[in-house]
């Protein structure tokens, strides 16, 4: 590959690798601030699943960009992730609805904390 799309790929593998340790932060401060156990699912369940995705993302373009194989690892380490993040998540709500955890009821509750 020409010097010009390694330095595209890594400029790209760069950004995608700081828009997913945004979401990652996105995804403590949510886990940290959302008011019940059925708000809080959708922190990790969301954010840092993106996060992840974006991580792995610009793994495969430094792959790419070094010419190794390693991408292909990275791609089933994403779908893994599509696989297996909604049944963990639902399976976190129903347990949370079997022990009758409270939800919420006030709209302002996200003000309050």
């Amino acid at each position: 590959m020409s010097e010009v799309v390694i330095q595209a790929l890594e400029v790209s593998a760069d950004v995608l690798a700081l828009a997913g340790a945004v979401f990652f932060l996105i995804s403590a401060i949510g886990l940290l601030r959302l008011p019940d156990i059925f708000c809080r699912i959708h922190a990790p369940t969301k954010a840092a699943t993106l996060g992840v995705i974006l991580l792995g993302l610009s793994s495969v373009l430094r792959s790419l960009g070094e010419g190794n194989l390693v991408w292909l690892e990275d791609l089933v380490i994403i779908l893994f992730l599509f696989l297996t993040v909604p049944v963990s998540s639902q399976e976190l709500a129903s347990a949370a609805s079997r022990r009758r955890s409270r939800q919420t009821d006030d709209e302002n509750s996200l003000e309050n904390h």
